[in-house]
């Protein structure tokens, strides 16, 4: 349901890079990781049915778009969902890669970490763009940004216990 869920945060940073004028090469990569997570989202259900032994499928989304109200708002957001939440998402795929031996789940996270660690590049490479047109007052609620988002735990673990997990990623 996260991967899914991240199709419509990706349709909606790219609408928020374009209203702040971005340059193309980042909306586009929005637009890149929107169809990354349709594809994360199709493997990681047909894994899901493939356990449960039945066909699972997402329901609706429910979506209350509100744009970014200012540059700063969205570099905020993306410090704190990109840099941070992504960066540790593909931590944590690639250690749920390093223990999976199922052929399906090894498959379906090689293709999230590499996508993955282009998501956090497109985080970074958007902080970078608005530090150079937000000058100083950008850099200093950037600083700030970083500070309230370090340190603090983004991911609690999987609450799975089962010996044959670890083959799953677990």
């Amino acid at each position: 349901l996260a991967e899914h869920a991240s199709i419509a945060s990706f349709s909606r940073f790219a609408l928020d890079l374009m209203a702040f004028g971005a340059p193309a090469n980042l909306v586009e990569a929005a637009h890149r990781a929107a169809q990354d997570e349709v594809r994360h989202a199709k493997m990681c259900f047909a894994l899901a049915s493939a356990y449960k032994g039945e066909s699972i499928e997402p329901g609706p989304l429910p979506v209350s778009f509100t744009p970014s109200q200012s540059l700063e708002e969205l570099v905020e957001a993306t410090i704190a969902e990109g840099c941070v939440g992504e960066t540790l998402a593909v931590i944590r795929a690639a250690e749920r890669l390093r223990v999976a031996t199922d052929p399906a789940v090894r498959t379906a996270l090689e293709c999230i970490v590499a996508d993955e660690r282009h998501h956090s590049l497109l985080a970074w490479d958007t902080v970078r763009w608005a530090l150079g047109v937000g000058g100083a007052a950008m850099n200093t609620r950037v600083q700030k940004a970083f500070a309230r988002h370090s340190g603090k735990p983004a991911y609690h673990g999987d609450n799975v216990d089962a010996p044959q997990a670890a083959g799953h990623g677990f």
